[in-house]
């Protein structure tokens, strides 16, 4: 019974470390984009940003995408937001032309106590 106690213990450790990093949020922002996942960009949205979320999943809907390569990092403060640097690529497939899309960084900042997707970093 103990070993089960400390096992739980470790894993609430484990996720909220997950949320306190803007990298590993802006991770998740990513794969919902790939499976278009309206509901979930909402979610891993900060208020301002939630309804470009619902526009990009629609964008998405019709592509077959998937995430090529991509890591994120957190990087320097800008003003209320943190930045995020990400790596790698989006590949679309629609009407049988594959696209890549670069990333780049982007606007984090803690809303409700999780890092939420706030926009690209101009």
């Amino acid at each position: 019974m103990p070993r089960l106690i400390l096992f739980v213990v470790l894993l609430l450790i484990l996720a909220a470390c997950g949320q306190s990093d803007p990298g590993a949020a802006m991770m998740r922002y990513l794969q919902a984009r790939v499976e278009a996942d309206a509901d979930k960009m909402r979610g891993l949205s900060c208020a301002e940003w939630e309804a470009q979320a619902a526009i990009q999943a629609q964008s998405f809907r019709a592509m077959n995408a998937q995430l090529d390569g991509v890591t994120c990092t957190t990087g320097a403060q800008e003003g209320e937001y943190t930045l995020v640097d990400c790596g790698g690529k989006i590949i679309t497939s629609y009407n049988g032309e594959n696209r890549e899309w670069g990333l780049g960084a982007y606007r984090m900042k803690q809303e409700d106590g999780e890092w939420k997707m706030c926009g690209e970093a101009e």
